[in-house]
């Protein structure tokens, strides 16, 4: 269908145009019945609170914990959990030409109704006791797409709902509004530049408070891959107009203290990308998003400075979109360590005193609890002197935090690698040892290893908090790769669009070295009081503990009151004890079930665990006790 007039940020190369035009109009929608009961305008008690029979926000709650005061199903009884209804989450007709990544959606359920994204932005909302789909929405994505050569990789993440509507990121950057009873479009908002290779990667926030009764649509872009300048944005939930957007990379000097932190004129400007969803402390009024690497990834081609707001976590204030702190996980980052997992928000008592705390991890394997309102550190960060290059402009030092990693930094058997050679026949750059091992100096002289590139904290998959412990779970994928800069006088092409191939590195394998043996997954519990491992499932090539295959661990965590740890493995659902990481049950294996999101909700008195399988049958399977 053709839209007539949108609501367009449209992000230029060194400049933000905002033109405020929204479309009202009508999506594909096939409809069997309607839901029956009404979609509050939730307050932000509800949103902030665990949820129960319902989950109401993508990521469980605004504080992101993923975490259901549900006990029914407990670590008594689970070994008994069985299916309890399969439903088909795919199109009548399925083949679209243009490219789509997984989904990894987790679902949101309401009085008995669960809404579902699939891998192609579409949205189906089903009964949740039977399965029985109510209607699903097919969108308005260019399906011509692929065959003009144009990118499109989002990957959604699931839905929002509020004030009667269910809302959804698609995939050509734009945000839409659907009617809950009959999946019928509402309004809907394109909020970047497709052309410009902006994508949107999350589930939508919705969220209210005294100076947005209506609700507001909380959200940020990806893209920064493909040199797309990356922003934050509120939406107005009802009307779909835009409220405010803050710019990830700062171009105008006002930008403050961002911009002085860059070298100008930028040599690109793009990056920042924002992988998963965004928090909110609604107490402090803030909203988090947690930023990706700045582009290109080479430092040999953007200049010196720690370049602020990329690799890091980012506080504005939630009603205007104003700066409210910064804290940088990686200073200038050469690595790709992007911010792309999710951070939570937790209340703990530190040295006898509470404290409102916010906790992140990137892919260098390195996590850090910090004071959600200030961005200080609870858990105390060393600034670390770490290995130099001036061809690389690397930052002189990177925050290290006494909390264990995630991974292990430093390229295992050091002395093994005397005598060995890169493909330029130069000797690999492994580190300089200490605490800063893993932050290597990626430049042009040599083949550098690195900890980092997309290893590390698990991507995007979400972590979880267990408010009764104090522990937090999450999975983590270890591994080094090798990469050496290409020269700046011989970096040609690398423009802004829609593109891959920005790194402006050349990559190495490291088959047959002593890194290769360091890779795999691992499932770990850390206590938040003091941000160390509790305990850990590792699957890793070189120390395979458990008999799985490597890789296991990639669907993200979900906790219950009950004592209860859910996640995707080996293409199974399984339940772990989240008290020591003993599996208890495990479903039959659905291939592609390892992407999925599990989340737990309960009708009629009787609790579900959901997952959705994308990547073959498309389907969403729910367990229960008999």
């Amino acid at each position: 269908m053709k839209r007539t007039a949108r609501s367009l940020i449209a992000l230029a190369i060194v400049s933000v145009l905002t033109l405020g035009l929204t479309t009202f109009a009508l999506g594909r929608v096939s409809t069997s019945s309607s839901s029956k009961v009404a979609i509050p305008s939730f307050t932000a008690a509800e949103l902030n609170a665990l949820p129960g029979a319902n989950w109401i926000v993508a990521a469980g709650n605004l504080g992101a914990q993923r975490h259901s005061s549900l006990t029914q199903i407990n670590t008594s009884n689970v070994a008994g959990m069985q299916l309890a209804w399969q439903a088909p989450i795919k199109a009548p007709n399925p083949g679209d030409p243009f490219i789509a990544h997984g989904g990894e959606s987790s679902q949101i359920a309401w009085n008995g109704n669960l809404y579902t994204e699939d891998q192609y932005g579409r949205v189906f909302a089903n009964d949740g006791a039977t399965g029985h789909q109510l209607w699903y929405y097919e969108p308005n994505i260019d399906t011509t797409a692929a065959a003009k050569g144009v990118y499109i990789g989002g990957a959604p993440r699931g839905t929002a709902i509020g004030d009667g509507k269910v809302f959804i990121e698609e995939e050509e950057s734009e945000v839409v509004a659907l009617d809950q009873n009959t999946g019928r479009q509402i309004w809907a908002t394109v909020v970047a530049d497709v052309n410009l290779g902006a994508e949107l990667s999350q589930a939508p926030v919705y969220y209210t408070d005294a100076a947005h009764p209506n609700g507001m649509i909380l959200g940020a872009t990806s893209g920064g891959d493909r040199v797309f300048s990356c922003i934050v944005f509120a939406l107005d939930a009802r009307t779909g107009k835009v409220l405010w957007h803050f710019n990830i990379i700062p171009t105008n000097p006002s930008q403050k203290p961002g911009y002085s932190t860059w070298r100008h004129p930028l040599a690109y400007n793009g990056g920042g990308a924002v992988w998963s969803n965004v928090a909110v402390n609604s107490a402090a009024g803030l909203v988090y998003a947690d930023t990706g690497n700045p582009v290109p990834y080479a430092g040999v081609l953007r200049g010196p400075g720690a370049e602020w707001y990329t690799t890091g976590i980012l506080a504005l204030h939630v009603d205007t979109g104003k700066y409210a702190w910064f804290f940088q996980d990686v200073h200038h980052d050469l690595w790709d360590a992007d911010q792309a997992q999710g951070s939570v928000l937790f209340d703990l008592q530190y040295n006898g005193k509470m404290r409102h705390a916010i906790y992140t991890a990137n892919k260098d394997g390195l996590d850090y609890v910090l004071d959600s309102v200030t961005g200080k550190p609870i858990i105390p960060v060393s600034e670390v002197p770490v290995q130099q290059s001036t061809d690389a402009f690397s930052y002189p030092t990177q925050p290290i935090s006494d909390g264990d990693p995630l991974v292990p930094q430093c390229v295992p058997s050091a002395a093994a690698w005397a005598g060995l050679t890169a493909p330029d026949g130069q000797p690999w750059n492994v580190g300089d040892g200490g605490r800063g091992c893993s932050f290597t100096a990626m430049d042009s002289k040599r083949y550098s290893l690195t900890a980092a590139f997309g290893k590390g904290a698990a991507s995007q998959r979400p972590a979880s908090y267990d408010p009764k412990t104090g522990y937090l779970f999450n999975e983590a994928s270890p591994g080094f790769s090798a990469y050496k800069a290409i020269p700046a006088s011989e970096a040609v092409g690398l423009q802004p669009g829609r593109q891959t191939g920005v790194s402006g590195y050349l990559s190495a394998s490291l088959a047959g070295t002593p890194a290769a043996a360091l890779s795999g997954s691992s499932l770990i519990a850390k206590d938040m009081r003091t941000n160390k491992k509790v305990w850990e499932i590792v699957n890793y090539a070189s120390a395979n503990v458990t008999g799985q295959p490597s890789n296991a661990f990639l669907g993200g965590t979900m906790t219950t009151d009950s004592g209860l740890l859910f996640t995707t493995s080996l293409n199974r659902l399984q339940a772990y004890d989240s008290s020591n990481g003993k599996l208890l049950w495990q479903s039959p294996a659905r291939p592609g079930i390892s992407q999925s999101l599990p989340m737990t909700y309960m009708v009629n008195g009787k609790q579900y665990v959901a997952s959705y399988c994308s990547v073959n049958d498309g389907d969403l399977y729910v367990y229960a006790l008999p």
